[in-house]
């Protein structure tokens, strides 16, 4: 008898350990309007680049998406009707769909009146949302908070503040924290004691608490994160000892691939003429193809110091200040402490202007 009670409770722990493993989402939706062939694909949209979870087409006027994300994950949920159009039916227009979802392997459905009524990129209308899962009911409650100002920090505080356990708390503070410079020491602190825990994610609350240890190193007015660099004659240094000090300077992270940062460089030559007394430049480089950066500061006629970043340098400018890549811009105070993070370099002109009138 008692073999037989473990033997039972083995099976048991077995099956539930085999229902855990195959715990998926799903993302139904039976839409009004919606015709047969649609194509529904949903996308990464936390990752580098975008990859395709699962797709699928619509049939009988329903889809149905399945699969399995390792934790909660934002992601996007896109439809087009391109197989129905025809270059002969001019009654059928070309119609896309973008929209964020946060998606957790739970069952999730998408409910509005009408195929029409699904916006272009909104994640939630007064005739639209998808519902299914704490995470995706929370990420529908901040999205609500914000629609009439998307851009407000004072909003994504205020959730935060109030979703101290809640995976778009983290996602909203990774955000706030993204870029470097742009937080007070006393708002990374207070972001730190707000999220004490994600139940529901905790490899995203580990991320979380270490982009914290990050933003420490990266708050407003705090000296800047050192980097090893090369000088144009290949001679090893670091950030931090080629800082000058006595003006207001600009580390300007560019790379000879990238457009909008060779395209900036007019714009800061003239600001160094037109300042010289107060306003100083360095640039640093994301390039690998040494030959391609020295031709492209000779041919520019970028005269200010440059440098390019090692391997190692380069890693840890992605990770230690938090930043996808060039162009990336940081204003300095003349005892050398970092006091702005402009966002173009239209927000750098301004900046220095600013500074130097």
């Amino acid at each position: 008898m008692k073999r037989l009670i473990i033997i039972s409770l083995l099976l048991s722990f077995v099956g539930a350990g085999v229902s855990a493993q195959e715990k998926e989402f799903v993302i139904k939706g039976q839409i009004p309007g919606m015709k047969d062939s649609i194509h529904v694909s949903l996308l990464t949209a936390e990752t580098v680049s975008s990859e395709v979870i699962v797709e699928t087409t619509v049939k009988n006027g329903c889809f149905e998406l399945r699969g399995r994300v390792e934790s909660p994950m934002l992601c996007t949920l896109i439809t087009n009707n391109l197989a129905l159009v025809s270059g002969l039916d001019e009654t059928e227009k070309i119609r896309w769909t973008y929209t964020p979802v946060f998606v957790d392997n739970v069952e999730m459905t998408v409910e509005t009146v009408h195929y029409d009524s699904i916006p272009f990129s909104d994640p939630i209308t007064p005739c639209f949302k998808i519902t299914g899962g704490e995470v995706q009911e929370d990420f529908n409650t901040y999205n609500l908070s914000i629609v009439r100002d998307k851009e407000s920090k004072e909003k994504q505080w205020e959730f935060i503040l109030s979703h101290p356990h809640s995976v778009i708390s983290a996602y909203l503070g990774n955000i706030m924290m993204r870029g470097g410079y742009e937080l007070t020491r006393e708002e990374v602190e207070k972001l730190e004691k707000a999220i004490v825990s994600l139940p529901a994610d905790p490899v995203r609350f580990k991320v979380f608490r270490q982009n914290c240890e990050y933003a420490k190193q990266t708050v407003k007015n705090s000296a800047i994160v050192n980097l090893a660099l090369n000088d144009v004659e290949g001679k090893a240094c670091n950030l931090s000892e080629v800082i000058p000090q006595g003006k207001y300077l600009l580390v300007d992270f560019w790379a000879t691939w990238c457009g909008p940062c060779v395209a900036a460089i007019p714009n800061v030559k003239k600001l160094v003429e037109r300042f010289p007394d107060t306003f100083a430049v360095i640039g640093v480089s994301c390039d690998t193809n040494l030959k391609a950066w020295k031709a492209a500061i000779e041919r520019e006629k970028a005269t200010w110091p440059q440098y390019v970043l090692t391997k190692e340098g380069y890693k840890d400018f992605l990770t230690k200040y938090q930043t996808g890549g060039v162009p990336y811009f940081l204003i300095l105070d003349k005892e050398g402490k970092v006091i702005s993070n402009p966002g173009g370099i239209g927000d750098v002109e301004r900046e220095v202007e600013r500074l130097c009138k």
